[in-house]
Parts: structure tokens; C-alpha cells; sequence
């Protein structure tokens, strides 16, 4: 889908290298159901996604801190506020998902906005940086995955049509940091 449909390079490299590390998994059995205990067989290919996931959070999280526009809040609320101007000009309408009451409270380009977009950047930041760690203490894995998930869905609200099956792959790789084997 990624590469016929939407063309999302981002989302290609993702699917096609977490696809390659689960090609290293052992034997899960035939059928509906595993025909093995739990092993290490599956460990390599188990590490392999947690460094995949761990950067693309991180170098996401490098962009978006090199970038000016972005740190500043400006680029998120330039981006609300033109999509609401230009939205019945775009092929697919339906390809954007933002609520008008997001337009209306923070997509009119004022400083309160510019304001609470810098929140909004400096918290995806901060959730790209610590995610992955808080993914492998077992303590932290709940919250972790919670706000994982709820980042994604805020994503994928932006921009469905190019973010759900990256954001799907995504929140699944961390199955990955559960602690022991892979689960089959």
C-alpha cells in the first residue's frame, strides 16, 4: 500500500526495514498457532526493530530540533491555519482530518496560537526523546505506550491518509520492547 498508494519514502524504508529484521525471526510454527515453547531464537530480529524504532524517534526528534520553524511553533500553526484556507481547493479533501474547533481555537495565526503550538512541538519532541527509553524499563512501559499510541493517533488526525500505516507499524514495533523473546 505505502509504495503503490501513498509513496511515502519514510514509511517505505520503515515497513521495508522492519519487514527485513522479521524475516531473521525462527520458526513461530504453521497454521493459527506456535508449535514451540518461548526462546531466545528470536532475540536478534527482536533487537533490530528496537533500534529501528529508537531511530526513527530520534532522528525525527533531531529534525524537528534543528528546525527553527518547527521549535517555534510557527510551522505547526502556519500549517493548521492554510489548510483551513486552501482545504476545498485540495484534490482529496478527506486526506486532512483537523476538527474545526482546532481550526477555530488555534489555527488564526495569533501569538496565543504561535504559543501553544511551541507547547505542542516541544512535547513531541520531548515524547520522541524519551519514548524509547521509557519503552525498556518495564516501569515506565505503560505510560510509555499510552503516549506513544495517543502521539500517533494526533498524527494520524493530521494527516490519515499518510500516517496510518506508518503509524500503525509503528505503536506495533512496541511489542518488540517487551522484555524476554519476541511474543509469537
Amino acid at each position: 500500500m505505502e509504495l503503490l498508494y501513498l509513496r511515502s519514502p519514510n514509511a517505505i524504508r520503515h515497513t521495508l526495514l522492519t519487514g527485513a529484521c522479521l524475516l531473521l525471526v525462527g520458526d513461530l510454527g504453521t497454521g493459527l498457532h506456535a508449535q514451540h515453547g518461548a526462546s531466545t531464537a528470536n532475540t536478534w530480529a527482536q533487537c533490530l526493530i528496537v533500534l529501528i524504532t529508537t531511530d526513527i524517534y530520534w532522528n525525527s526528534a533531531w529534525q524537528k530540533i534543528h528546525s527553527p520553524q518547527f521549535r517555534s511553533g510557527l510551522y505547526l500553526v502556519q500549517w493548521v491555519h492554510t489548510l483551513h484556507q486552501v482545504r476545498d481547493q485540495l484534490p482529496c479533501p478527506r486526506q486532512f482530518a483537523v476538527p474545526a474547533a482546532v481550526h477555530r481555537h488555534v489555527g488564526n495565526l495569533t501569538d496565543r496560537d504561535i504559543l501553544l503550538w511551541r507547547l505542542a512541538a516541544a512535547t513531541v519532541i520531548t515524547l520522541e526523546i524519551a519514548l524509547t527509553p521509557m519503552l525498556l524499563i518495564e516501569q515506565t512501559m505503560p505510560y510509555a505506550v499510552t503516549a506513544g499510541i495517543a502521539m500517533h493517533a494526533a498524527f494520524t488526525l493530521l494527516k490519515p491518509r499518510q500516517l496510518v500505516t506508518f503509524s500503525g507499524l509503528t505503536t506495533a514495533t512496541y511489542l518488540a520492547f517487551v522484555p524476554g523473546p519476541m511474543p509469537s
